[in-house]
């Protein structure tokens, strides 16, 4: 067996061990980008495909559609009814929540259950919201502080407050406020 025999066999035989062995240790960034892009193809294909759908919608699918958008909005409704009903009439509304109070704890599991069905995905979305402008509010709030230190080297040595300042000369030099004190005193 000859030297470049060996070299080859080493390699693989078709050049591309190296180029495996590589990848590995570090992810391949044009294979990587395919990757991604066939992903961002694949879920704007779902979503036109929604689109599509609903372009060839039948009566029932308007009616379902509708009966879907329901629950929210029934329910919060509920939830303001509950409140100004307690308002307009609390003794009825105090039977009503003593009821409440002997219904079974797993009972108000499953309720609990299917209001976090019904509102989890909104929560979940506006969480995220949150979490992105609280990001750039942290972020904002770090150039604010740098900006802050960079005004303060800037003024080291001068008085933060009016009451730190020293008192240069008097007042009876200003003939405004000569004439003002006079007419106050009287």
């Amino acid at each position: 067996m000859g030297l470049i025999q060996l070299v080859q066999t080493l390699l693989g035989g078709n050049g591309k061990a190296v180029k495996e062995l590589a990848e590995v240790f570090k992810v391949n960034a044009e294979a990587s980008d395919a990757r991604g892009h066939d992903l961002d193809t694949a879920a704007l294909n779902q979503f036109a495909a929604e689109f599509v759908a609903r372009s060839r919608r039948t009566w029932w699918d308007s009616l379902v559609d509708g009966l879907n958008r329901l629950p929210r909005p029934a329910f919060t409704l509920g939830v303001f009814m509950v409140l100004v009903w307690t308002a307009r009439d609390p003794a009825f509304m105090a039977e009503v929540f003593t009821t409440w109070a002997i219904i079974p704890a797993p009972v108000w599991v499953l309720i609990t259950a299917i209001v976090t069905f019904f509102f989890g995905g909104r929560a979940q979305a506006k969480d995220l919201d949150f979490q992105r402008d609280l990001a750039s509010v942290m972020s904002g709030t770090q150039a604010a502080l740098a900006q802050r230190r960079e005004l303060r080297a800037l003024g080291a040595g001068s008085a933060t407050t009016l009451t730190d300042a020293p008192a240069h000369g008097t007042y009876d030099d200003n003939p405004a406020l000569a004439d003002w004190r006079a007419i106050r005193e009287g």
